[in-house]
């Protein structure tokens, strides 16, 4: 916990840098869909990897924005969720516009999830409320 309050600009660049790797994979023509076979049924990793790419953004942006408590303002919160959502969504709708890309709804709503999970993930690890007034 210590490392993370004393390295708030650092969590600041990881952020903006992660939100830079997200649109560059998002934008970049054809990306193979890795699948896996369990019990006969096919199962997409991308859906995995959109969550956990979402996840990240989402702890990333905690560890910037928390104070010593861990809490984070709710404004800070809702401005958040509303961007990260709408980074999502639009960055699936610009790839019906890319070569080899399509618009896949349940990649959104992986995306979704990772986002809301990564809210919830450091209260779980750090035991503390993380949302303030």
């Amino acid at each position: 916990m210590e490392f993370i309050l004393r390295n708030k600009k650092l969590f600041a660049i990881l952020f903006w840098l992660w939100v830079a790797l997200i649109f560059y994979f998002t934008l970049t023509p054809y990306n193979p869909n890795l699948k896996i076979e369990v019990n006969k049924q096919s199962f997409r990793l991308d859906y995995f990897f959109h969550f956990l790419v979402y996840l990240g953004l989402s702890v990333l942006y905690l560890f910037w924005k928390a104070d010593s408590l861990f809490h984070i303002r709710k404004k800070y919160l809702v401005y958040f969720l509303i961007i990260a959502l709408l980074l999502s969504g639009l960055s699936e709708y610009a790839q019906t516009f890319i070569p080899g890309r399509t618009f896949n709804p349940v990649d959104f709503y992986a995306n979704a999830a990772g986002i809301l999970a990564g809210v919830v993930t450091p209260k779980l690890f750090f035991g503390k409320k993380t949302i303030s007034k």
